[in-house]
């Protein structure tokens, strides 16, 4: 497992990216809501890695509405220890997955928090979703009725 705070500085930047919302058929009854997590890292070289976490709700069966949020980090390398990892072949997002806690819980509650104030702004009460945990291995997904 790769130690993030011995290969990328302190600071980084964080951006919001992208946000999807299309407001589908209202479906009545039994449904499930489904909310996937997704990471992406893309390597910048020779400055840092790009790390994307995307945030999607749907529903089963389809309807109501589908909201996918993303957040980005650019996190910079330290210059010192920048060539100890071949970058170029290692598993970024993998290891993000794994080790990079702080980075994607920082991502995670930047999405559910954004998602919590769309889902309310019609006035229904807002769905909030949990923080990122290597456990859920990403995906994570609940029952709601209407």
């Amino acid at each position: 497992m790769i130690d993030f705070t011995r290969y990328f500085l302190p600071e980084h930047q964080v951006f919001l990216e992208n946000v999807n919302f299309e407001t589908l058929k209202p479906v009545r009854g039994r449904r499930k809501m489904n909310c996937r997590d997704t990471i992406v890292a893309r390597l910048s070289e020779p400055v840092g890695i790009k790390i994307t976490f995307n945030r999607a709700l749907s529903f089963e069966p389809e309807g109501n509405f589908y909201l996918s949020v993303t957040f980005s980090c650019f996190l910079h390398f330290r210059p010192e220890a920048h060539d100890e990892i071949d970058w170029r072949s290692a598993d970024i997002a993998g290891e993000f997955r794994e080790g990079g806690g702080p980075v994607l819980n920082m991502l995670a509650a930047r999405a559910s928090l954004l998602i919590s104030q769309i889902t309310s702004a019609s006035g229904q009460p807002p769905i909030v979703t949990s923080a990122y945990s290597k456990k859920q291995g990403g995906p994570d997904s609940f029952n709601q009725n209407s």
